[in-house]
């Protein structure tokens, strides 16, 4: 009799483990990829919540992805996904809130949180001033369209590096302590005069650039010109009063461009301002910038120069220039290398 009850209970442990053995994970949805882009924006933007949704277990089954931000709440429903299968879920959010928020997206069995930030227009970060080292560098790609916004000559190669701080009042028209930076275009760039009945194209080989130590923003640039050996297109910024980092509202200033001897002897009043806080891709990556702009009083939502700045490269990520030239000159940073 013992023999079988030991059988028999031999026999029910066996069926219970390979019972066991052969149950089927439940429904386990994991979350992976999670971004908020962007994720630093000004009030009223749209921001993206975006995420993949894995069903880790083996049972197939269906799920609901809930989003919270503060107050807000959203949810959408992924249908059925086998074992390792994955769905893409996405959110929409209207950022009608200045502040710093908590993003949550959670399933049954995950729950992972992201930050945003929502500014309000013009509002900058107190950052800390970037400082330029001797060797800092920066290698933009060039292009540039005629005033009809037809591409126009080939594109080249801007590649700036600092040489170091110059102080007050040593170089012309450069008042304030100053970094100076060395560039050059390969190949050089060419360029239409912006001098009024003349249809001149310039090549450009080699600049000199001058920005302020204690804000960063351009006093001076002067460009080579092959055309006019000895004669520097030069054009200098006057600010009244001087900036402070960071910039705030918005800033006067003037504008000076002297080139040819004489030939372009031109005096402009522009304003300046932030825009936008905004991610910007570009060649060297993604980037959250500062978009900086200047315009003339009279047409203040006409930019004549817009650049977009990140505190991470030390310098601009982009800019557009439509004042220098007679048409737009576009540059996007293609890598860097900074201290």
């Amino acid at each position: 009799m013992k023999n079988i009850f030991g059988v028999m209970l031999v026999l029910l442990l066996a069926v219970s483990f390979l019972a066991a053995c052969g149950e089927a994970r439940p429904a386990d949805f994991e979350l992976s990829g999670v971004s908020v882009s962007p994720s630093t924006v000004i009030v009223n933007d749209t921001v993206t919540i975006s995420a993949t949704v894995t069903n880790k277990g083996e049972v197939s089954d269906g799920c609901d992805v809930s989003l919270t931000i503060d107050g807000y709440t959203d949810s959408k429903s992924v249908s059925s996904l086998a074992g390792d299968e994955s769905s893409n879920v996405s959110f929409s959010y209207a950022a009608t809130n200045n502040g710093s928020y908590t993003v949550t997206l959670s399933t049954p069995n995950d729950t992972v949180t992201r930050s945003l930030t929502v500014k309000e227009k013009g509002q900058v970060d107190n950052l800390t001033l970037p400082v330029w080292f001797t060797g800092d560098s920066w290698v933009y790609d060039c292009t540039y369209e005629n005033p009809e916004g037809t591409s126009k000559y080939e594109p080249c190669e801007l590649s700036l590096i600092c040489t170091g701080e110059v102080p007050a009042r040593t170089v012309e028209d450069v008042n304030e302590t100053s970094y100076h930076l060395n560039g050059s275009f390969t190949p050089q760039a060419m360029r239409d005069s912006i001098a009024t009945g003349l249809t001149l194209v310039l090549h450009v080989g080699q600049a000199d650039v001058w920005n302020v130590k204690d804000s960063l923003q351009l006093v001076k640039m002067c460009s080579a010109i092959k055309e006019l050996p000895g004669l520097p297109a030069c054009v200098t910024w006057a600010y009244t009063p001087a900036l402070s980092w960071p910039p705030e509202d918005t800033w006067n200033f003037t504008k000076h461009t002297y080139a040819g001897g004489g030939m372009i002897d031109e005096r402009v009043n522009r304003e300046g301002k932030v825009l936008e806080v905004v991610d910007i891709t570009v060649p060297a990556g993604t980037f959250s910038c500062y978009h900086i702009v200047e315009y003339d009083p009279a047409s203040p939502d006409t930019y004549t120069y817009e650049h977009w700045f990140n505190a991470t490269v030390k310098s601009d990520v982009k800019q557009i220039d439509r004042e220098t030239w007679a048409g737009a000159e576009t540059r996007v940073l293609k890598s860097y290398s900074v201290s």
